[in-house]
């Protein structure tokens, strides 16, 4: 049940009880404690405070969102509880909304959903996820917040979490949100039995960019941002995602699928930086071979994958 100020203001006792002193207290708590219960304690507290949107304006003036992201990098499965939770229960304030949408805060957001094993915790992303994803703002690409490992990780609980909520959640994000092709793709796997990834046709190839490349591309694209240059020692360099991209992009079009692929739609995720002088293996896979077919690819440097995605082609009468 929501708060008025006038109910607040009726069951506050003389002289009172200052809402944002007190809210500013906790988190102070939280950083000078050493007490591991006391810090679960305040952030318990904070998370219910975030309930209520009498509240989120003297959270957020205390700063108490950093604290929630912060909360999800911590080992502390109670203190990433809440921390979820905070964040869900506050996320429809418009300013929280876009603080979470913040590439770094999304991406511990995203980070945590992969990698826990708490059902709680997860079933609070999912919601965030939800809440997320239905008030964003017109031109917002949602392919940031859904990206192909987090769609992967929602039908993968669609399939074999026995949890009802998190099923339910997951679905509907699945039907609202998803791309048509990949929940009629869901729909496939959980019907029959669908071959591991080494068991689709694929391609491999070893790509080492260059600094030369990179100026190259620099000077006919225009993008001459420093992160690209040489100027910058060796292992700081980034190699242009468009590059990256166009790489892949000429895989499919000269050696698989092959000559006449037409590319219809991508949804791709940059996970990491591309590193020059570095080799990068890039691999796509046939998912489906029909005239409209789906293909997955993925570049790996250093045994970490730094780039992923899907595409839907055409394949024309050349490639027959």
């Amino acid at each position: 049940m929501y708060s008025s100020h006038t109910y607040l203001k009726r069951k506050t006792p003389e002289p009172g009880i200052n809402r944002q002193e007190f809210i500013s207290h906790l988190i102070e708590e939280y950083y000078t404690t050493t007490n591991v219960e006391a810090q679960e304690q305040v952030s318990a507290n904070l998370a219910n405070f975030a309930y209520d949107p009498i509240n989120w304006d003297y959270l957020k003036s205390a700063e108490a969102l950093k604290l929630f992201v912060e909360l999800l990098q911590t080992p502390n499965e109670k203190l990433q509880l809440y921390g979820t939770a905070g964040l869900c229960n506050i996320c429809l304030d418009k300013q929280s909304h876009d603080f979470i949408l913040e590439k770094s805060h999304l991406k511990c957001i995203q980070t945590l959903l992969v990698k826990t094993e708490n059902l709680e915790i997860t079933l609070n992303i999912l919601t965030l996820i939800y809440q997320l994803l239905t008030s964003l703002d017109a031109g917002y690409d949602k392919a940031f917040i859904l990206t192909i490992e987090i769609l992967k990780k929602i039908k993968f609980y669609c399939q074999s979490i026995k949890d009802q909520r998190i099923i339910n959640i997951s679905t509907l994000i699945l039907e609202d949100f998803a791309q048509r092709h990949e929940f009629i793709e869901l729909k496939d796997v959980a019907t029959t039995n669908t071959p591991p990834a080494a068991a689709y046709p694929e391609v491999k190839v070893i790509k080492r960019f260059t600094q030369n490349e990179l100026d190259q591309f620099s000077q006919l694209t225009g993008d001459k941002n420093i992160v690209h240059s040489s100027s910058l020692p060796i292992e700081e360099r980034r190699v242009h995602g468009a590059f990256l991209n166009a790489i892949v992009a000429g895989i499919i079009g000269t050696k698989f699928p092959g000559p006449g692929t037409i590319v219809l739609e991508q949804r791709f995720a940059f996970l990491e930086p591309c590193r020059v002088e570095t080799d990068t293996e890039i691999y796509i896979r046939l998912l489906k071979a029909r005239k409209i077919s789906l293909v997955s690819y993925e570049c790996i440097q250093n045994q970490r994958v730094i780039f992923q995605g899907e595409a839907k082609l055409l394949l024309t009468a050349i490639n027959k």
